[in-house]
């Protein structure tokens, strides 16, 4: 059963919201560039990638360093009123308003931030996962975590709404004057509302109480939550009451049929590869269909737009299809995954068959393992593959010579997260690329172990 409730989250003060919201946000941890994660801290002693990503100093002996000075930032904050933390427990309604990267449509996501209870993500659970996760990324925030006891994001969710009544519990509730209103750099603005009356929240407690959410984004704080909550239960060597702040964990949630709701692709970027591109080539043969599209003298760009067109139209055909880009190569490539191939995968493990059904399964399973030779060891290295989302600075890694290889993918749908989740199936790490990703520093939720959390019934 999935249990939500209200909590009394940490947020900005309202001087600071009025006189540099927009600057006090970030993007998640994980999806910056050095360079991006440069330019949030200088733009504001404020914001929020202080704490969640904090700077690194060339003294550092510890790489996990900051997390400390993070910390610290982070107490200070609360000391001065930086931040503040509310009187009343609420759910935090919030419409993001968002421009399409590709389309260029201005769309609106729908959604509520609230606690979860924590439970072990399972297939046949009320919570499921429908990625792996990286082994360092959770060590990392785990630490950071017990550091500033608190989680600092929340994970991303959606959730079934087949009849619209959670949307619609969401629209009768006025946010005509919301609480928060931050326009951020990035083009990106957020409208929170705070519903604290008991009849509101008790009408989504109950709606959500025979649903099962879906991790989005944000597995690693999944996960990580779980850890820190019986870490903390087993050094405390002593009952916890159930309803103990320890056993939630803070999420955003979406209804899937919100048409704000968007997947863009993860492109796939190898840092570095022992191989040359015509070895590449001759192992990818075997198991792809090759097309080159030879680059044009004033540059690739009308190559990609083909490359782009022909990705489209092959995935809607239902077959498995990548661009690629060779760093040095006078072309980029179309590899078309031969159905031969893929039918003598899924005979050696009938288990995986709903996996063949998703670009990045396929990728991974024949591509990368089975003809560049890799290991899913090293998948799990962060010096060795990268995630992009967006296809100029995929291409570019490669162009500029900052990468060896860049896989260009399909976006996932959530129908076939859908349907690989309730076979019980897990996909390759960063198989979706939820956007817009829930910007940090909007709410923080603190974590007491001895804090009793209340879920009003409607």
């Amino acid at each position: 059963m999935v249990q939500i409730a209200p909590f009394k989250g940490l947020v900005y003060n309202a001087e600071e919201i009025t006189t540099s919201g927009g600057l006090l946000t970030s993007p998640p941890y994980d999806v910056l560039t050095p360079a991006q994660r440069a330019e949030y801290h200088q733009s504001h002693p404020h914001n929020f990638l202080h704490v969640d990503l904090g700077e690194v100093s060339p003294k550092d002996k510890d790489p996990l360093a900051w997390h400390a000075r993070s910390a610290k930032i982070f107490k200070q904050w609360q000391k001065t009123g930086v931040l503040v933390r509310r009187d009343q427990a609420a759910i935090y309604l919030m419409d993001t308003e968002w421009t399409h990267p590709v389309s260029g449509r201005k769309l609106t996501r729908h959604g509520f931030i609230s606690l979860l209870r924590l439970e072990a993500p399972t297939h046949a659970g009320s919570v499921r996962p429908h990625e792996k996760t990286f082994s360092y990324h959770k060590m990392e925030r785990l630490d950071l975590m017990e550091k500033t006891k608190a989680q600092l994001s929340p994970v991303f969710g959606f959730f079934p709404d087949p009849d619209g009544q959670i949307l619609k519990t969401m629209f009768d509730f006025s946010r005509t004057d919301p609480d928060i209103f931050i326009e951020e750099r990035s083009g990106l603005s957020h409208s929170l509302s705070y519903i604290q009356t008991h009849e509101t929240i008790g009408k989504l407690v109950q709606s959500l109480e025979d649903k099962t959410v879906y991790i989005a984004d944000g597995h690693h704080r999944y996960e990580t939550a779980l850890n820190y909550s019986e870490k903390v239960k087993a050094a405390l060597n002593r009952p916890v009451d159930p309803n103990s702040a320890i056993n939630y964990v803070m999420v955003y949630l979406c209804p899937m049929s919100d048409p704000g709701l968007c997947i863009l692709p993860t492109h796939r970027i190898l840092k570095r590869l022992s191989l040359s591109n015509e070895e590449i080539l001759g192992a990818l043969a075997p198991l792809a269909e090759i097309k080159e599209y030879p680059f044009a003298p004033n540059g690739e760009k009308s190559a990609r737009k083909i490359l782009s067109t022909k990705l489209a139209e092959d995935n809607k055909k239902g077959l498995s299809v990548f661009g690629l880009y060779l760093e040095g190569a006078t072309g980029c490539y179309l590899l078309k995954v031969r159905e031969k191939v893929k039918q003598e995968v899924v005979s050696l493990n009938p288990a995986i068959s709903q996996l063949t059904v998703l670009d990045v399964s396929v990728l991974t399973q024949i591509l990368f393992l089975k003809g560049l030779g890799l290991s899913d060891d090293d998948l799990d290295k962060p010096d060795l593959i990268d995630y992009i989302s967006s296809t100029p600075e995929a291409v570019k890694a490669v162009t500029s010579g900052a990468a060896r290889a860049a896989f260009l993918v399909n976006p996932t749908t959530v129908e076939e997260i859908l349907r690989v989740t309730e076979e019980g199936l897990v996909m390759p790490r960063k198989a979706t690329y939820f956007y817009p990703k829930v910007s940090n520093g909007l709410v923080v939720n603190l974590i007491d172990p001895e804090e009793i959390i209340v879920r009003p019934t409607h």
